[in-house]
């Protein structure tokens, strides 16, 4: 006889509030998890697949229910659990891997002191042993200094090092399953492949089960024993990784697929010779003055910076966080001053231009941000949000919003979408606005500081495809800032690839990526998730 399944799904039904346009976050959802394996489920934003594995812990939110089905973890039923059990089942058998550690560890408690709490809540480990396992644990998952660690707060840890250490309290109580939501996402692409690598080590040393969610094909194509595809609440196909990913049976699963960007650099369309930004010997320092018992601190962010951007060229900056790229790209649009260096629009130095006089110039140096959310006033409608610039730097509220109407419909949207607030839109809908947002001083130079970092595959390729089609187009000087060097690939006609505040390789990007001159370069293509499935295609 057969080992039955680790969890098994079946015939599941999860109810949205009335109001909804649907009635199911999932439904009518069956799918297995076998002991030992890792199994993907992947899909875009709203597809459910964050439901279906929320269920498995007792976790769905407020508002939804199980209307039908089972989710039944090592032979029982959760929709059955008592509170108490569910309380003894979560951490001890299953165990979860939030997408945002900072969000999912408490701010105000050190790291020793939240793993203490995990033990204490379910009697485990008491007094120095607990120490031990935490010490054990954080060796374990390769953080470095545990006996440091324990006594840090969350914000003193890098991301990667964070995610470790909710990785480290998944494994804490030795769980049979763990529910790994996204956990990759905001990661760079060399820390994703050592996450990636750490629990494909727990599966192995282990045997613990793993039911990744992930929009990241990439990600699917390192990890995956099996993948599970849904769409809006249903499952529309699952089988092997090689053959979901090399064949895919379904048109929804074959459009995922086709949008993951190639990482052979695309044709894209000259520039023009003129220069309109040049960076030359760019410095800034970040300093924290030491108290009467310490030292002052200072981090070079930025040491000795130098590119140029000709019209209708797509300058890429590539580099992991803390590399000094968006700390470049804010340096451009004086969001920072720099302490040192010459930023030159058509020659001309804007670094040291006084306040009042810079912000003449502002209009012609536009940025796009990375969370349109955060970037959008919350209060204000879109009518608003996109003409209070022009009308701040003198032209006419009817002008602006003619300007408004006509850049909605280039980006997409019909004149209805001016007296929507931001909650309205989706994240890609609230991207394509902050684009619209940049583009209404009709400026020279744009810095897009990781504009699709956040957004499903699907929804990327619709943003870049807008972004290509703008520069050619419009001729613009866009400065593009990401860690993903698919992305990088299909939009910049050369990069620069940064590393603790220095340009370490800068060229065409089909040169560097055909032959990269620097380690670090090759350390980064080499992490690229999924790179061999596409290398086995070619």
């Amino acid at each position: 006889m057969t080992k039955p399944s680790l969890v098994q799904i079946t015939n599941l039904s999860v109810s949205l509030p009335k109001g909804g346009d649907r009635p199911f976050a999932i439904e009518n959802v069956s799918m297995a998890v076998g002991h030992g394996e890792i199994v993907c489920v992947v899909g875009e934003s709203g597809s459910g697949k964050s439901v279906a594995a929320s269920t498995l812990m007792g976790l769905l939110p407020r508002g939804l229910a199980i209307a039908a089905g089972q989710a039944i973890v090592n032979g029982e039923d959760v929709a059955h659990m008592t509170p108490e059990r569910l309380r003894a089942l979560r951490g001890r058998e299953v165990a979860m891997i939030f997408q945002e550690p900072l969000s999912a560890l408490n701010p105000l408690m050190k790291i020793g002191a939240q793993m203490t709490e995990l033990f204490e809540a379910h009697k485990a480990y008491p007094g120095r042993a607990g120490r031990e396992r935490i010490l054990e644990l954080f060796d374990y998952v390769g953080l470095p200094d545990p006996a440091r660690l324990i006594e840090s707060y969350p914000y003193q840890l890098s991301g990667g090092q964070r995610q470790r250490v909710v990785i480290a309290m998944a494994l804490a109580l030795h769980p049979k399953l763990i529910l790994a939501d996204e956990p990759t996402t905001a990661l760079d692409v060399t820390t994703q492949a050592q996450v990636l690598e750490l629990l494909r080590k727990i599966r192995r040393e282990h045997g613990t089960s793993i039911l990744f969610v992930t929009h990241d094909f990439g990600v699917v194509a390192d990890i995956a024993d099996r993948v599970i595809v849904m769409e809006k609440g249903r499952l529309i196909e699952e089988g092997p990784v090689d053959q979901v990913l090399r064949a895919p049976r379904e048109p929804y699963t074959q459009k995922l697929v086709a949008a993951v960007p190639s990482l052979r650099p695309a044709f894209l369309p000259p520039p023009e010779d003129e220069i309109v930004l040049s960076v030359a010997h760019v410095n800034k320092t970040y300093g924290r003055s030491g108290g009467w018992f310490s030292r002052g601190h200072a981090v070079k962010a930025v040491d000795d910076v130098n590119f140029t951007v000709r019209r209708g060229e797509t300058v890429g900056i590539i580099g992991e966080s803390g590399s000094g790229k968006s700390t470049t790209g804010r340096l451009i649009v004086r969001l920072v001053d720099p302490d040192s260096g010459e930023i030159a629009l058509h020659g001309k130095d804007i670094a040291h231009l006084p306040r009042e006089i810079f912000r003449k110039k502002r209009k012609v140096l536009q940025m796009i941000f990375q969370d349109p959310l955060s970037s959008l006033n919350p209060r204000k409608r879109i009518r608003t949000i996109l003409t209070d610039g022009p009308v701040a730097h003198g032209i006419n509220r009817a002008e602006a919003e003619k300007r408004a109407k006509a850049l909605l419909e280039y980006v997409g949207f019909s004149e209805a979408a001016l007296d929507r607030f931001p909650h309205e839109f989706s994240g890609g809908q609230r991207q394509r606005i902050g684009i619209a947002r940049a583009l209404m001083l009709d400026p020279e130079v744009i810095i897009a500081d990781e504009p699709v970092s956040a957004l499903d595959v699907s929804v990327q390729a619709q943003v870049l495809e807008l972004i290509n089609n703008l520069q050619r187009e419009m001729k613009l000087a866009l400065v593009f800032i990401t860690h993903d060097l698919r992305v990088a690939a299909q939009l910049c006609h050369r990069i620069a690839v940064m590393h603790r505040g220095k340009i370490v390789e800068y060229g065409e990007t089909a040169k560097i990526f055909a032959d990269p001159q620097h380690a670090y370069t090759r350390q980064l293509l080499a992490a690229i998730p999924g790179r061999h499935i596409e290398e086995q295609r070619h």
